[in-house]
C-alpha cells in the first residue's frame, strides 16, 4: 500500500517537474473559420487580468501579417526579462523557447525599463511565412521571469485549436 502510494507521489513530483502547467478556467480569446485561441493564468497568486496579449487577425490561413497588442501591469521592474515560450502537441513538446527580452542596455522593446506597477500597452507587429500546422489542438505556454533571480511574474496557458489543416 505504502508503495503504490510512493509511485503515485513520485508520478506528480515528475509531471510537476517536467513542466505541466495547471491551468485555471479557460476564456475564448478569438475564434475563426480555421483557429479557436483560448488562455488561461497558469500561475497561481499571478491575476490573469494583470498581463494579457492577443494577436489580430485572428486567423492563420492566407495571414503572413498580425498585430500582437500586449498589455501587462508587472509585478517586478522589467529592467531584466526572460521569457520561456513551450509548444505542446499531441503530448508531446514541439517547440521550446529561452530568451532574453530585456537586458537593462539598449534593449529593443518599448516595455523595457518598465517599473513595478507600470502599466504597459504597446503593439507590435509580427511577420512571417505562413504558418504550417496538423488540424488539432496545441497548448503553448508563456513565462516571463524578471531579475537575476527569475522571479516568475507572469504565465499565461495558451490553447490553439487549428480546425483544418494549414499548408502553403
Amino acid at each position: 500500500m505504502v508503495y503504490r502510494h510512493r509511485n503515485m507521489f513520485l508520478l506528480v513530483m515528475i509531471l510537476s517537474v517536467c513542466g505541466f502547467t495547471v491551468a485555471e478556467e479557460r476564456h475564448l480569446l478569438c475564434s475563426s473559420d480555421d483557429v479557436d485561441i483560448l488562455y488561461s493564468n497558469c500561475s497561481r497568486g499571478l491575476p490573469t487580468k494583470d498581463f494579457f496579449f492577443t494577436v489580430e487577425p485572428c486567423a492563420l490561413k492566407g495571414n503572413r501579417k498580425w498585430r500582437g497588442t500586449l498589455f501587462w501591469i508587472p509585478r517586478a521592474d522589467l529592467t531584466i526579462l526572460r521569457a520561456h515560450v513551450n509548444i505542446w502537441s499531441k503530448g508531446f513538446e514541439s517547440v521550446k523557447w529561452k530568451g532574453t527580452l530585456c537586458e537593462g542596455v539598449d534593449d529593443g522593446y518599448t516595455f523595457c525599463g518598465a517599473l513595478k506597477g507600470e502599466t504597459i500597452n504597446t503593439t507590435v507587429r509580427i511577420s512571417g511565412n505562413e504558418p504550417t500546422y496538423e488540424e488539432g489542438e496545441y497548448t503553448v505556454v508563456v513565462k516571463a521571469f524578471a531579475g537575476h533571480h527569475k522571479e516568475l511574474i507572469a504565465c499565461l496557458n495558451y490553447t490553439i485549436i487549428i480546425k483544418q489543416p494549414l499548408s502553403n
